[in-house]
């Protein structure tokens, strides 16, 4: 780690107590004005195309993206922070090797399989901000855990913690891309800071990340159309998975870590130790059939509350758990998806009719 400023040296000690990491420091714009101006640029392109999807925020807050002097007035200061989230997949204790999967189960992505990063890290911020307070009762702060309009990986790359990689994930050298960011904002000037520089990024060359999204949406390098990844496509979107991409999603429910799992970048990565991501309410897999069971909100809330899974809610599981079914073949789920293809909620019926269809005419 970088020599301490003595500013920042309480900053750090509360952070490691809590299980976290302040990456850097950097001021309230993350570059200098022409930079910004061509960052800015980009990003309205970025919306103008549609590439954010059904994220209409996106839109409705691009000017706030890169000025944090817009959500904290007279800020001077945004101090990153960062969250390993890394877990490895359930390995019998016996032998250690991986656990498969039921065959009719559905993917969870490595965040997600844990209590909601946003309620454990939000909570942890909290605290350093009451902190921040209470040594500097003269100026004002807030804080997000990738719950503001902030372009939070253009921020830790101005402090130098992180690079953007190809995927258009935040690489670190004590993390590879597996860790979420959160961030405070400050009125009071730190000096800038950066615990460990980011070095020079992804390899030459390097296309894996590009080569192994099965959707595209990584378009080109630094290129990312939500309208086509996984991730939104399983989490945001709102409506039907587009009929040309669901075989793409093979038997991925919520999330995707493609990109992450081939990146030579993340050869650092190491397990959590936060208790709250270590927590199976979702796990690697789930049973499709148990996904497909379930009948209301009030179920959905009663087996995943406090999970990112609430994300998608009810609607959302039960259709990517079609789309699932049809992509793994589950001929054994006919029955269920017979009976959804009546739902009341109208997305889930006709994700239900749509597999059944296909499992019908495959067999």
């Amino acid at each position: 780690m970088n020599h301490v400023p003595p500013e920042l040296k309480r900053v750090v000690a509360d952070a490691e107590e809590l299980g976290v990491t302040l990456l850097g420091v950097c001021g309230p714009q993350p570059d200098a004005p022409e930079e910004l101006a061509r960052l800015e640029g980009e990003y309205q392109e970025f919306i103008a195309s549609g590439n954010h999807g059904d994220m209409n925020y996106l839109a409705k807050f691009a000017p706030l993206k890169y000025r944090a002097e817009t959500l904290l007035p007279n800020c001077r200061s945004v101090l990153m922070f960062g969250l390993n989230y890394y877990r490895e997949d359930a390995v019998d204790a016996g032998s250690g090797r991986k656990l498969d999967a039921a065959p009719a189960s559905g993917r969870i992505a490595r965040y997600a399989r844990g209590r909601d990063y946003h309620k454990t890290f939000g909570k942890k911020l909290l605290h350093i901000l009451q902190q921040l307070q209470q040594t500097y009762p003269e100026d004002s702060f807030r804080r997000f855990t990738d719950s503001g309009p902030l372009a939070e990986r253009s921020f830790a790359a101005a402090t130098g913690a992180c690079v953007t990689g190809r995927n258009t994930l935040s690489i670190s050298p004590l993390y590879g891309s597996y860790f979420f960011l959160g961030e405070v904002l400050s009125t009071h000037q730190f000096p800038d800071f950066v615990t460990v520089p980011a070095g020079q990024g992804c390899p030459r060359g390097c296309r894996a990340c590009i080569n192994v999204c099965p959707t595209g949406a990584l378009s080109a390098p630094y290129r990312m159309d939500a309208r086509s990844c996984i991730s939104y496509l399983t989490i945001e979107h709102k409506g039907l998975i587009p009929v040309d991409l669901q075989e793409a999603l093979g038997d991925m429910v919520f999330g995707c870590d493609l990109c992450q799992e081939v990146c030579p970048l993340n050869a650092v990565r190491r397990p959590t130790t936060e208790p709250d991501l270590l927590m199976s309410i979702a796990g690697d897999a789930i049973s499709l059939s148990e996904i497909l069971r379930i009948k209301t909100h009030e179920e959905m809330t009663a087996r995943f509350g406090g999970s990112p899974l609430m994300r998608s809610g009810r609607r959302g599981m039960l259709r990517n758990a079609c789309v699932a079914a049809a992509n793994l073949g589950a001929q054994e789920l006919l029955d269920d998806l017979l009976r959804l293809s009546s739902d009341e909620d109208e997305l889930v019926a006709q994700a239900a009719a749509h597999a059944r269809e296909r499992l019908i005419q495959d067999a």
